[in-house]
């Protein structure tokens, strides 16, 4: 067999580019001088962020847009330690990211040594985070162990993995065959069996009211338009969870909001229930809310689950359809045919109506002060976010203004669900922004909505957008407090602790920082302001943030009524509570 001489980073490289890779998140470090280097030689960008855990938030944000596994390098030490955040966050989202931490000195672990400044290994750590965690220290296992990490990250319930390798590795060349098909080292994507299909198939003609509901696996898989499809033929009511938005546009007459009086009524009533993409975690009470108890003995439930392990978890199931989502959604669309017997849902047109009018009237009944309320702001930017920008939220309780007051159009929508990170949406718009730029240089739209509490965390990373051209819009609202915490305090204890923060222009840092800063104090000038943070940063290749100082007062109750149900996340007893 032939062989070639390659160094350690040529090797990977050429790796990671048959694997689909197009870009590292890492920051510059000599641990990794080999890996980057041959990264630019053979065309893969390099992105390095100003902290260690926005390199896997850009890779996750990466990934939601392409569906493709992605990779972030930590350098060694404290470096390594920085990543550990977004690796818990990856992997309660079920985000495949190859992870690599350098390790200096290995020889130390043998050593009786105290203070081994940089040399410590984190391997341990990523073992309890990640799905799979290797140490690499000879060059001939190179393609044994990153093979087994693409596996890993991508099989069952995909998920991060951890390579610790020898930085001096980073000197090392050894002999290489040609590299193999990643087909020979991982199973191909699986559609469902054709008797499963058949029995779906069977389940949804004889249901007297089904509905849909989607989650975030539906944008994951990039199966958005063939849901889409599904659900205009079966006719029925369609919801999606918190993490799911952008999986069916919510400005379509079949949608009902999930935490709604409408969308509960749906569910109340529904016969069968077509579950797609979710497996009805925590944030759904795992299927046991309060709107779920009516019938749910006569309920049937379909599930599209890729891994057979999560069925029937967090809730029984009549039928799982295993198999990759957009494969299984194929396949039902080739045996519904053109839905032309299916019938147009009953109740629907009245549930929409009513869902309208419980909208409206959330609208309208918004407290009126001096103070503009952070509902108003959401309902304004809308107006003016073009309808194919990709939406990214931060988590907090800004994300609940978004649910109810934000109108997602677009199939791109990028949400931590599971975990509701704090501070990772800076890293999640910077990754979907390098995801959604176009060969003719145009790029789509992205539009970052987060609190100032979540924005802080990782506010330096608008300079890497800055750096890397990238025309990312924040809408902030900033109420100078941690949302969620006030309201939390407010209801149990009466008054604040440490959740508040002094005034900060953040529309000054911004155009410090090289991009473009709005300030916004009047609702009548949100969307005016949105517009041309848009159009200036389209046309400088710049970030801009539209800073709008809110109501830290609203923060005392939760945005919409409704929402105990999320909140109480605990079951009956806690919702009784509430």
């Amino acid at each position: 067999m032939r062989r070639t001489r390659l160094s350690f980073g040529e090797r990977l490289i050429a790796i990671l580019k048959q694997e689909g890779v197009e870009v590292i998140f890492s920051q510059g470090d000599l641990s990794m001088k080999d890996i980057q280097l041959h990264a630019e030689a053979q065309g893969l960008k390099v992105v390095g962020p100003r902290h260690e855990a926005s390199a896997i938030f850009m890779a996750m944000g990466y990934h939601a847009m392409t569906g493709k596994v992605q990779v972030a390098i930590g350098a060694p030490g404290p470096g390594q330690a920085n990543l550990l955040p977004a690796a818990i966050t990856a992997a309660q989202e079920h985000i495949p990211v190859i992870i690599f931490g350098a390790r200096r000195q290995h020889a130390v672990d043998t050593a009786v040594r105290r203070g081994r400044w940089l040399y410590a290994s984190l391997l341990p750590n990523f073992k309890e985070v990640c799905k799979f965690a290797a140490k690499l220290e000879q060059l001939s296992h190179l393609d044994e162990v990153v093979h087994e990490a693409f596996r890993q990250a991508l099989s069952g319930t995909p998920g991060p993995v951890y390579i610790e390798y020898d930085a001096e590795l980073n000197e090392r060349s050894a002999d290489f065959p040609s590299l193999p098909s990643p087909s020979r080292y991982r199973a191909p994507a699986q559609p469902a069996p054709a008797g499963a299909i058949e029995d779906a198939h069977r389940m949804l003609r004889a249901a007297r009211a089904p509905i849909l509901l989607a989650g975030a696996g539906v944008q994951r898989s990039r199966a958005q338009g063939a849901f889409v499809k599904l659900a205009h033929r079966l006719k029925c009511p369609v919801l999606t969870t918190l993490g799911g938005a952008g999986a069916f546009p919510e400005t379509e007459a079949q949608w009902l909001r999930y935490m709604g009086q409408a969308g509960g009524k749906a569910i109340a009533a529904a016969d069968l229930l077509l579950v797609v993409g979710t497996c009805l975690p925590e944030t759904a009470n795992y299927g046991r809310l309060q709107n779920f108890a009516a019938n749910d003995e006569g309920r049937q439930v379909i599930l599209i689950e890729p891994d057979a392990a999560a069925v029937g978890v967090n809730r029984p199931i009549d039928l799982a359809l295993i198999g990759q989502i957009d494969l299984v959604l194929a396949q039902l669309l080739e045996t519904v045919g053109d839905g032309a017997a299916f019938p147009e849902h009953a109740e629907l047109e009245k549930w929409r109506k009513s869902s309208k009018a419980e909208d409206k009237a959330l609208m309208d009944n918004l407290p009126r002060s001096n103070r503009l309320h952070p509902g108003h702001l959401m309902i304004e930017a809308r107006k003016a976010v073009p309808e194919e920008a990709v939406i990214v939220v931060d988590g907090g309780l800004t994300m609940l203004y978004q649910y109810a007051f934000f109108e997602k159009q677009s199939a791109e929508f990028i949400y931590t669900a599971n975990f509701g990170h704090l501070g990772s949406g800076m890293g999640l718009a910077i990754g979907a922004q390098l995801a959604a730029q176009s060969d003719t240089g145009r790029a789509q739209p992205v539009c970052l909505i987060s609190g100032d509490g979540a924005l802080g965390f990782h506010i330096m990373d608008f300079e890497t957008a800055v750096r890397h051209s990238l025309p990312i819009v924040i809408v902030l609202n900033d109420d100078q407090a941690l949302g969620a915490e006030m309201a939390q305090h407010m209801q149990h204890i009466g008054h604040e602790i440490q959740v508040t923060f002094s005034p900060v222009n953040y529309a000054a840092m911004a155009e410090a920082m090289g991009g473009i800063g709005i300030r916004v104090e009047r609702r009548e000038d949100i969307a005016a302001a949105v517009k041309e943070a848009f159009t200036q940063a389209a046309a400088r290749n710049k970030p801009a943030i539209v800073q709008v100082p809110t109501d830290q007062d609203a923060s005392y109750t939760y945005p919409v009524p409704y929402v105990g149900e999320l909140a109480g996340w605990k079951g009956a007893d806690v919702l009784a509570r509430i």
